[in-house]
């Protein structure tokens, strides 16, 4: 609080002390901007990370889905394998081909490695096999299971059986 200034009353000096507080206390354009860079930087990102957490969220779920894909898979080889019923082989066929659909739609995709050349960053290799070729060298022969992709990160590799060629000298 000022000294007393002679001539004013309590009240008007009170008056005068909540004007000058009240015009240091305002804050300069300066500050004002500064807040609202960092009120938007903020803004900002609580988006991004809103965005990165339904990101995983949705990968964690796509990564529970493929194993259901997987035993529709299976499903299908067994019934074919012991000639159930033609009428329901196709049905769980059906169901199989809409659930992969609504997974691609999503940005899954299967990824494919029989015939394809080994690759580590895509396939975990179960197995080796004598191979009677150089050309099948290092070439997936079988594809256990596949390998699934969601958008640009591997979910799954595919687990393959690979060809490894041994010349033999006679």
């Amino acid at each position: 609080m000022s000294e007393p200034i002679e001539g004013l009353d309590a009240t008007a000096e009170a008056e005068l002390d909540l004007t000058e507080t009240t015009e240091s206390a305002a804050p300069d354009h300066a500050s004002l901007q500064r807040a609202l860079r960092d009120l938007e930087a903020a803004k900002a990102r609580v988006e991004r990370d809103a965005q990165a957490s339904a990101q995983e969220l949705r990968e964690k779920l796509v990564l529970e889905l493929v194993p259901v894909l997987d035993n529709l898979d299976r499903t299908i080889r067994a019934a074919v394998a012991n000639h159930d019923s033609p009428a329901i082989v196709e049905g769980v066929r059906l169901v199989r081909n809409q659930f992969m659909g609504v997974l691609a739609r999503y940005g899954v995709e299967r990824v494919e490695a029989k015939h394809q050349r080994f690759d580590p960053r895509l396939h975990e290799a179960i197995s080796m096999v004598p191979v009677s070729h150089p050309s099948a060298h290092n070439v997936v022969v079988d594809q256990l299971e596949p390998g699934y992709r969601y958008r640009d990160k591997l979910l799954r590799p595919a687990k393959v059986i690979v060809g490894r060629y041994e010349a033999r000298y006679h």
